[in-house]
C-alpha cells in the first residue's frame, strides 16, 4: 500500500463508521432492549467502549506497522493466522450485508415507497464497487468533506428539535432496573464500534502526520458518542415511551418535526441525507477490508466486482422481508457483532502473551 494521507482523513473516516450505526441498526436494536432507557444504554454504552477504542488503538500502533491481515500471521503464525482472517471477512461480509440492506431498506420505506428495493440495492452496490476500485485514500478523502455535511446537519437537526423536546417523555427513568441498559449498552457499543476494526487495514507509516493519530481517534470518538447520545436523547425526548418502540427509524420521524419558518415543512428527507452518506462510507470500508484481506495489495476489480454482486444477491435473498430484517438484527445480529470483538480481543491477547514468551 503506497497510499498517503492524514489523520484528519484517517479520523473522519472513523467518525463517519461510527456515525453510520444511527440510521436505524443501533437505535432500533437498543430501544428493542432498553425502551425509553435507551439514552442511559448509549452512554453506558460509551463508557464500555473505551475497552473496544483501546484494543483499536493498541493494534493500530502495532511495533510492526502492517496491514492487520499480516500482523495476525506475525502473531499467530501462518496457519492460526490466515484462519483468524478468514473468519474477520467472513463475519465483515455478513455485517456489510445487514448494512447494505439496511440502508436501502430505509431509502424504499422512506423516500421511494414503489421503487424496488433490488433497485436501490444495485445502485448502491455499483456505488461502492466504484468506491473500493478507487482505493482507502479516495474513501478518506470522501469522508473529509462527508464529515463536514453529517456533523453539520446533526447539529442543525439538534437545534431546531430542542423546542419539542418534552423531558417527561423520558419518564419513568429504570422502570425495570438498570440491566437492560446495561445490556442494551453493550449490544450498542458493538454495533457503532465493528465498523472501525476495518481502518487497521492501512499501515499506521501511510499516514504522513501519524503523531496526531491517537488524539484524533480520541476525539472522534467523543464526538460520536455524543451524537449518538443526543439522537438517542432527542428521539425519545420528542416520541416518547410508545411512539418510540413503534417505529423502524425513530430518529428520522423525529425531523419531521422540524419546519423552517413555520411553512417550509417536509424537509427531513433532505436532512436524512447525512444518513446515508455515513453509511456508503460505512460499507466501503467494509468491502475495501474484505478485498484487502482476500486479495492482499493487489487491486482485482473483478474480485471486487464478485464481491458486490455477491452483497447484493445474498442481502436481497436472505432478508426477503422487513420483518424478518428485524427479528434478525435484534435476535442475530449481536452474536456476530461479538464474534467479531472476540476476533480482535484474541488477536490483542496473543500479542501479550507472545510479548511475554519473548521476554522470558
Amino acid at each position: 500500500m503506497k497510499e498517503k494521507i492524514n489523520t484528519l482523513q484517517f479520523s473522519s473516516t472513523f467518525l463517519l463508521c461510527i456515525l453510520s450505526s444511527t440510521i436505524g441498526l443501533s437505535l432500533y436494536t437498543t430501544i428493542k432492549i432498553a425502551s425509553i432507557d435507551t439514552y442511559i444504554s448509549i452512554a453506558i454504552g460509551s463508557v464500555m467502549g473505551i475497552i473496544p477504542l483501546f484494543i483499536f488503538l493498541y493494534i493500530f500502533n502495532y511495533e510492526k506497522d502492517l496491514p492487520i491481515y499480516q500482523k495476525t500471521v506475525y502473531i499467530f503464525g501462518k496457519f492460526w493466522g490466515n484462519m483468524i482472517n478468514i473468519i474477520t471477512t467472513l463475519l465483515y461480509f455478513i455485517i456489510g450485508m445487514t448494512v447494505l440492506f439496511n440502508l436501502s431498506n430505509f431509502i424504499v420505506s422512506q423516500y421511494l415507497s414503489n421503487t424496488p428495493l433490488l433497485l436501490i440495492l444495485i445502485v448502491f452496490g455499483i456505488t461502492i464497487l466504484h468506491a473500493i476500485n478507487k482505493g482507502f485514500e479516495t474513501i478518506t478523502r470522501v469522508s473529509s468533506i462527508f464529515v463536514v455535511i453529517a456533523v453539520f446537519f446533526f447539529l442543525f437537526s439538534f437545534i431546531y428539535l430542542f423546542k419539542e423536546f418534552k423531558f417527561d417523555n423520558l419518564k419513568p427513568i429504570l422502570e425495570f432496573g438498570i440491566q437492560k441498559p446495561i445490556l442494551g449498552g453493550f449490544v450498542n457499543m458493538l454495533i457503532f464500534l465493528a465498523p472501525i476494526y476495518t481502518l487497521l487495514i492501512f499501515p499506521k507509516n501511510n499516514i504522513v502526520d501519524k503523531e496526531k493519530i491517537n488524539k484524533y481517534i480520541s476525539f472522534s470518538y467523543i464526538i460520536g458518542f455524543i451524537i449518538l447520545f443526543l439522537v438517542s436523547f432527542l428521539s425519545i425526548g420528542i416520541l416518547g415511551k410508545y411512539l418510540i418502540n413503534l417505529y423502524q427509524y425513530p430518529g428520522y420521524i423525529s425531523l419531521k418535526r422540524i419546519s423552517l419558518f413555520k411553512f417550509v415543512d417536509r424537509i427531513e428527507n433532505f436532512l436524512s441525507i447525512h444518513w446515508i452518506l455515513c453509511s456508503f462510507i460505512n460499507l466501503s470500508m467494509i468491502f475495501y477490508y474484505i478485498k484487502c484481506n482476500i486479495t492482499k495489495e493487489k487491486n482485482s476489480k473483478i474480485i471486487n466486482l464478485i464481491l458486490c454482486l455477491l452483497a447484493i444477491i445474498i442481502s436481497y435473498k436472505a432478508f426477503d422481508n422487513n420483518t424478518n430484517f428485524n427479528y434478525y438484527t435484534y435476535k442475530i445480529y449481536p452474536y456476530i457483532l461479538g464474534a467479531l470483538f472476540t476476533m480482535y480481543l484474541i488477536i490483542y491477547i496473543g500479542d501479550i502473551i507472545k510479548k511475554k514468551k519473548n521476554n522470558i
